[in-house]
């Protein structure tokens, strides 16, 4: 979880967004680990928003194409684009980038970084740099 913790500080760094989170997948939902303590949305309301309105993959067209072709999934705008997810609404969520987590040809989880109250760009390079910090971390991790 330290290693989370770490990655986490740096994807903020990185990014300038501060609320970041990572899933397992597991049964076919997400299943929350860890996110960082926000003023926007903590730790306590994440996972039990989570609780009360399980993400499944199969009902999530993001997540749907992520585990068919593994790449990251940027929504720079969520109230104007089809794939966004109604869990991007309740959790407040303007811009989203989603890095998967492979292990074994599969993905395993996946890495969010959540711009809540406003809306964030996220560029080309940043989108680089953050895939390459996930890779490398969970590298380390697994």
């Amino acid at each position: 979880m330290e290693r989370l913790a770490l990655l986490f500080e740096e994807l903020e760094r990185l990014t300038g967004v501060a609320d970041i989170a990572y899933h397992e997948i597991r049964d076919g939902h997400l299943s929350p680990v860890l996110k960082t303590k926000t003023d926007h949305l903590g730790v306590e309301k994440w996972k039990s928003v989570h609780a009360q309105n399980p993400v499944y993959i199969q009902h999530d067209r993001l997540l749907r194409e992520m585990m068919a072709h593994p790449q990251t999934a940027v929504v720079q705008d969520v109230k104007n684009d089809p794939r966004s997810a109604e869990e991007f609404f309740l959790f407040g969520i303007d811009s989203i980038l989603v890095v998967p987590v492979m292990e074994d040809g599969a993905v395993q989880g996946i890495v969010v970084v959540a711009s809540i109250g406003k809306l964030h760009f996220f560029s080309e390079e940043e989108i680089g740099l953050v895939e390459s910090l996930v890779k490398n971390a969970f590298q380390t991790i697994g």
